[in-house]
Parts: C-alpha cells; sequence; structure tokens
C-alpha cells in the first residue's frame, strides 16, 4: 500500500507541474518574451509532450524574470510608443 501511495503523491506533483507550466506559457503577454518560441509553439510542446514537454518549456522558453518584470511594468524598456496618427483634415491648415 505504501508503494501505490507514494506513486498517486508523484502523479499528483507531475500533474502540478504540468499545469502549472501550461498555465505559465499562457499568461505571458506577448511571444517576444519567451527565451525561444512562441507561445502556440510552447502550448503545443506542454500539451503533447506532457511532463517532459513542461521540463523543457521550463529549461529552454520560459521568460527569465527580467522580462516578466518589464512586462508587469508595461514595456520592455524601450522607447515609448509612437502616438496614434492624425486623420487628414482634422488639423488647421498651415500658417501662410
Amino acid at each position: 500500500m505504501r508503494a501505490g501511495g507514494a506513486l498517486v503523491i508523484v502523479w499528483v506533483a507531475f500533474l502540478a507541474l504540468w499545469i502549472w507550466a501550461l498555465i505559465d506559457c499562457i499568461r505571458v503577454p506577448d511571444d517576444r518574451y519567451f527565451k525561444s518560441g512562441t507561445k502556440v509553439i510552447w502550448v503545443v510542446v506542454i500539451v503533447l509532450l506532457g511532463i517532459i514537454g513542461a521540463i523543457i518549456y521550463l529549461l529552454a522558453g520560459r521568460p527569465d524574470q527580467a522580462a516578466r518584470a518589464s512586462a508587469k511594468a508595461g514595456g520592455d524598456g524601450a522607447e515609448p510608443p509612437l502616438p496614434p496618427p492624425v486623420p487628414r483634415g482634422s488639423l488647421p491648415p498651415p500658417p501662410v
């Protein structure tokens, strides 16, 4: 009975790791934060390969803490985005 209980605990731990990796991958806001690949590729890898896919994601694809911190701060440290374009005819004519 002890071996069966230990097997269940290991299985639940693997399942929890798999679910955590899948949720972690889905919550990444943009593909540029991944070390490699895209969100779609990593979700497919995690789903199809199970625990092995989750481990591969954690080692090779998961964004590092700096990328996550900049994503939470609202940017990647680059220049701010340009303002939206102004439609023609909405500005007064230039002075002569």
